[in-house]
């Protein structure tokens, strides 16, 4: 039998000769270097959290995506839903949670993911960080909380 090859996100199986998976892209694996992170995959959801603290709330759909995230990162953590759900399915009752020692570890994981997910995040950033509008370029001052051309809402004031 040949030698085969995994794509580490969608399990798709290729032989040996083939470096990226077809389907999303991602640099394929050997079927023993998957089984190893899978391997350490399995430990880190193991892992008991010391002092757990929430880095994230929402929706359960949302936080288990951030929990493959942050477990295929190395970083242990959890999905909490609120007991009194059942499905995890209501509103903000879910959290995110990791030990106290990997929330600032977590939290920049979590917003290089976004970057990744969101490109134009990172693009208006740096657009807001030159002072100005992401949506047209206006200029626009460090305290602006709109832009006075197109209305778009630049901070949020809660």
């Amino acid at each position: 039998m040949p030698e085969m090859k995994i794509c580490p996100d969608c399990s798709c199986d290729y032989l040996s000769h083939v470096e990226t998976c077809v389907d999303c892209g991602t640099v394929l694996i050997s079927l023993e270097e998957n089984a190893r992170r899978e391997e350490e995959r399995k430990f880190c959801a193991e892992k008991t959290l010391e002092n757990p603290v929430a880095v994230r709330e929402g929706e359960l759909r949302w936080l288990e995506e951030l929990h493959g995230v942050l477990i295929g990162s190395g970083i242990p953590c959890r999905v909490h839903a609120d007991p009194s759900c059942r499905k995890g399915c209501c509103g903000t009752g879910c959290q995110l949670l990791v030990s106290e020692r990997d929330a600032g570890k977590a939290n920049a994981r979590i917003e290089a993911y976004f970057s990744e997910v969101h490109p134009e995040i990172r693009a208006s950033q740096e657009m807001i960080s030159q002072g100005k509008c992401p949506a047209c370029g206006h200029t626009v001052g460090p305290a602006e909380v709109e832009c006075p051309d197109c209305g778009l809402t630049l901070l949020i004031v809660e």
